[in-house]
């Protein structure tokens, strides 16, 4: 009876022994399976960082600029690659170099400090700014009007800085001109809006479509109706300098358009023609200038020209073809231009 007795403590003993045994291990299990708290901290902030990483860096002015424009003219240019230390793409053969923006031929590629950075607009407005938004800037130059008239002369003692112009290397492979003669040999005459348009090319397809639909519009809209019948001239291919300056016209490839009224009626189209007879042209309001109606200019605008009403020097007659500009401005194209040679 002793016996038994000792054997079911003996029994007893091994079992609680067990069990302890299986409750220390499945601890030490669950220590290393389970992780603490800061852990699952230090695990996030990996992850986050991981992520931070993989990010791609924001391109280059470089990078974006000669992108947007070989996806501006993809018929035209070639596609853009980093290439010998710098953003590049080829037109017909040749390799044009971003070199500080003054997109310059290889062989001019470090010859920047001889020309003007070429300033690619990346914040053309979808609309026309409200007149309020204009107040500071508008302020602003008045400011430095009066104080302009009021600063007494100053004798010169050094001599004058050589004009650094605008480089037009650029442009002139692009359309395939370098004369008058060559860019007269681009230019082609249509029909717009009733009047014969000379102009590139490589822009008439979109010139002809853009005259029917505004066109179209006219049928059915009265004020474009009005605004086509009163037009006094068109005017596109004009071999020049641009007014004022040593830079060469965008009328001169032929990719700009100039559409005045036979009387402007008292209304400001230009600022340079404003400026002779009010010296603070830029305060002529909306009102006092003239403005195509607003579907006409997103007609132009939808095929990748520019109106010059949205400028602060405004030339509200004038539209000019650089479809870069809106790729630049994260607008999209409702009619970009193709892959197809023109």
């Amino acid at each position: 009876m002793q016996n038994s007795q000792v054997s079911k403590g003996r029994e007893r003993s091994l079992f609680v022994l067990i069990l302890l045994v299986i409750a220390l291990i499945a601890g030490l299990v669950l220590e290393r399976t389970t992780p603490p708290a800061y852990a699952e901290n230090i695990s996030g902030d990996l992850i986050i960082l991981a992520s931070l990483q993989e990010q791609p860096p924001a391109p280059t002015p470089a990078e974006r600029i000669m992108k947007a424009l070989s996806s501006a003219y993809p018929d035209r240019i070639g596609p853009a690659e980093f290439r010998n230390g710098d953003w590049a793409f080829s037109i017909r053969g040749t390799w044009f170099y971003y070199a500080e923006g003054r997109i310059l031929p290889e062989r001019l590629r470090n010859r920047t400090e001889e020309y003007r950075a070429m300033g690619f607009n990346s914040n053309y407005p979808v609309d026309l700014p409200s007149w309020e938004s204009t107040a500071e800037q508008r302020a602003a130059r008045t400011r430095s009007y009066e104080e302009s008239r009021n600063r007494p002369p100053t004798p010169r003692t050094t001599e004058p800085r050589p004009v650094v112009r605008r480089p037009n290397y650029f442009f002139e492979a692009l359309w395939n001109l370098s004369s008058r003669d060559e860019a007269w040999a681009q230019q082609e005459q249509i029909d717009f809006l009733g009047f014969t348009l000379t102009i590139h090319s490589g822009i008439s397809q979109q010139m002809r479509q853009i005259n029917q639909i505004i066109l179209n519009e006219s049928r059915t809209n009265a004020s474009v109706r009005q605004w086509i019948n009163a037009i006094g001239t068109i005017g596109g291919w004009n071999w020049r300098n641009v007014a004022s300056s040593g830079n060469r016209s965008f009328h001169s490839y032929g990719i700009a358009i100039d559409i005045l009224p036979r009387d402007l009626n008292g209304q400001s189209t230009y600022w340079l023609w404003s400026s002779g007879y009010n010296p603070q042209w830029w305060n002529i309001p909306y009102s006092g200038r003239y403005h195509p109606p607003d579907v006409v200019v997103k007609t132009f605008e939808s095929f990748g020209f520019t109106w010059g009403g949205k400028w602060s020097n405004y030339d509200t007659m004038h539209f000019e073809y650089r479809p870069e500009v809106f790729i630049l401005s994260n607008i999209p194209l409702a009619h970009p231009r193709r892959s197809t040679v023109n």
